[in-house]
């Protein structure tokens, strides 16, 4: 669109999705972003972590700290895979039984985090085998955690009531139901509408919509964690 409305952009050479680190041209419009510059912004993000950590040291809390670190350098490190999400989700899996507040957040950013790796699984034959396996993941947490909470009341006195519904078991809110939920959206839109509506055009369109929509997950957590941190470390 810039260079029909008459400005100068070089068009770089497609080489984003080769994989290997530093092998891109230079971005058309956008401002490159150096690797120092990721650097300084990871720690300056780890920063209220590492003052609360040497100022107060618990080991109750490391797990936390540790899982926060990763967090940051996935959020601003440079050349991220979606893989290393998984760095902060595995450890967080560990308290997440802590409290209901935990289980919430786990419970979401797990499935996202499972949910931002399928476009890693491309071929036809594999797309039921993660779906199927998504599924199975995100209903055996929702009994195993509402199961727990219903019989044992969280630290905080919170208990489940088997007998409510999914909102009001307060599992997970209307808001983050909603998001969930988004994902079913974008899958019927990848798999039966984008080809029939842009047919070869736009082929990157379903990868960018998954890869923007856990985003926004993936920052709801870091933020989420960042604010815990905060207030009860």
């Amino acid at each position: 669109m810039g260079r029909r409305l008459g400005f100068s952009i070089e068009i770089p050479e497609a080489s984003f999705t080769r994989g290997l680190v530093g092998d891109s041209s230079p971005f058309s419009v956008l401002p490159k972003v150096t690797p120092i510059t990721t650097f300084l912004l990871v720690i300056l993000a780890m920063t209220p972590c590492l003052v609360k950590a040497f100022a107060n040291p618990q080991s109750k809390h490391i797990i936390r700290w540790v899982a926060y670190a990763c967090s940051c350098g996935f959020m601003f490190g440079w050349h991220v895979h979606e893989k290393a999400s998984l760095h902060f989700t595995i450890p967080l899996a560990l308290i997440a039984m802590d409290s209901l507040d935990d289980v919430r957040h786990y419970f979401l950013l797990s499935i996202v985090s499972c949910y931002s790796l399928f476009p890693l699984l491309f071929e036809d034959q594999e797309y039921p085998i993660k779906v199927l396996l998504l599924l199975t993941y995100g209903a055996l947490m929702w009994v195993g955690f509402s199961s727990h909470f219903a019989a044992n009341p969280a630290p905080g006195g919170e208990k489940l009531d088997a007998s409510d519904n999914i909102v009001e078991k307060k599992l997970t809110g209307w808001i983050s139901l909603g998001y969930l939920l988004g994902m079913f959206a974008i899958e019927f839109w990848s798999r039966l509408f984008h080809h029939h509506v842009y047919g070869d055009r736009l082929p990157f369109l379903p990868l960018m919509i998954v890869s923007v929509y856990c985003g926004i997950g993936m920052m709801y957590s870091w933020i989420w964690q960042l604010s815990w941190i905060i207030r009860h470390t």
